[in-house]
């Protein structure tokens, strides 16, 4: 492998070896007030591959945002603790880094926020999620998903679709779901089949063929999947991808932005030719390969703090990138909490209250922001062409408000 999962899997030895799954990042400064973030994900189980990216560039920004002073007289301090992607290590996480000090809490899988909700509610502590689900933001509490839904992320991709890329003189297209038995591909076999019901014409539903969480072999789903036009799936089944292809069938898969974290471990396994080429996911952050300050602030920190792996991080896909789009909201919102009581009061509630009247303003991005009802960041998406031509994701849309 040419990319960043070499150091990846390195990574995950060396975790392996430590004797507890509680790690921390960062440390207290000698100047000023410090400020503790928790962190709860996994570095070691099964998500890893996409989520030690993730890790890198919240250790990154935090770096960044201490030597730069972002926050003036603040110093931000990151606790992690690793739960190896069992979600009975979740509630455990949460009260640890509480113990270490942290005001609030980054979560990046979608059990784990959803776990956390109701403690983060009982305790007036703020969870921010790097993923987003119904759950999670309905009713509105305590956490605060710095993404979009990603029902409502695939809903829009599949609206487009019968819009724009379908060609209805052939036939309509046949449309299934591909998953493990997780909340967000439940969640999802029920916005496509609600979808196509109510707009029948569009799309002959196949189903949903999802499987224990861990499936790893898939004759059964990829029999009852054949056939289909489009293929939805919410993570990155690299083995599914690999036997489908290897039976000799053809399909268009389609997904939300987290599919395209896993960009470089497909180019390694598959190159750029079938199965990859034509994928059509989403985005909320704009591509490596698209002038914005957000690009170029990410390809600055890792050259600044990670310049040996920079090619292999971004070429990795689009965990770096998009966890700091999620980063600058958060610091966003910290620094505004920090400026609104004072760095010696922050607190949880600081926290709550400025996230609440948080709003973006990105250059050549929609205007995004949570309200006391609204607990979900990103209010439109893109549609991304995998093209092998490019060997490279591609824009083809403009952006295009969720569809609901």
């Amino acid at each position: 492998m040419n990319h960043i999962w070499k150091r990846v899997v390195a990574s995950l030895l060396a975790l392996a070896l430590i004797a507890t799954l509680c790690v921390s990042c960062g440390g207290p400064s000698d100047e000023g007030v410090t400020v503790i973030i928790g962190q709860v994900t996994d570095l070691t189980g099964p998500g890893a591959p996409s989520l030690i990216p993730i890790n890198y560039v919240i250790e990154d920004f935090i770096r960044y945002s201490n030597e730069e002073g972002l926050i003036p007289g603040v110093k931000v301090k990151l606790v992690t603790y690793n739960t190896g992607y069992d979600p009975a290590r979740d509630v455990p996480g949460y009260e640890w880094v509480r113990q270490q000090g942290a005001e609030v809490i980054i979560a990046a899988l979608p059990q784990t926020g959803e776990i956390l909700k109701s403690f983060a509610g009982r305790d007036k502590v703020p969870v921010a999620t790097l993923s987003t689900t119904r759950n999670m933001i309905e009713p509105p509490e305590w956490l605060f998903a710095f993404n979009c839904l990603i029902s409502d992320e695939v809903r829009t991709l599949i609206n487009w679709i019968s819009e724009e890329h379908w060609n209805y003189s052939q036939r309509m297209p046949r449309l299934g779901l591909l998953g493990w038995r997780e909340p967000v591909n439940l969640e999802l076999e029920q916005v496509i089949g609600k979808y196509c019901q109510d707009n029948p014409g569009k799309f002959e539903w196949v189903g949903a063929s999802l499987a224990p969480v861990g499936t790893m072999t898939w004759s059964g789903e990829i029999e009852s999947l054949k056939g289909c036009d489009y293929i939805a799936t919410g993570l990155g089944f690299n083995t599914f991808f690999k036997e489908f292809h290897a039976k000799g069938y053809t399909t268009t898969f389609i997904g939300p932005a987290i599919l395209s974290a896993y960009v470089g471990f497909y180019v390694d396994m598959f190159g750029w030719e079938p199965p990859l080429d034509g994928w059509l996911t989403t985005g909320i952050c704009t591509w490596w390969n698209e002038p914005g300050p957000i690009v170029d602030l990410a390809k600055e920190l890792l050259q600044k703090y990670r310049p040996g792996q920079a090619e292999e991080i971004i070429n990795a896909g689009s965990g770096y990138l998009g966890v700091l789009h999620n980063m600058s909201a958060f610091f966003g919102i910290l620094k505004k909490a920090i400026e609104d009581v004072g760095a010696e009061n922050f607190d949880s509630q600081a926290f709550y209250n400025a996230a609440v009247e948080f709003r973006t303003a990105w250059e050549g991005y929609p205007e995004w922001g949570f309200t006391e009802t609204k607990r979900y960041l990103a209010n439109d998406v893109q549609v991304y062409e995998w093209k092998a031509s490019d060997r490279d994701l591609v824009r083809i849309t403009e952006w295009l408000p969720l569809v609901k």
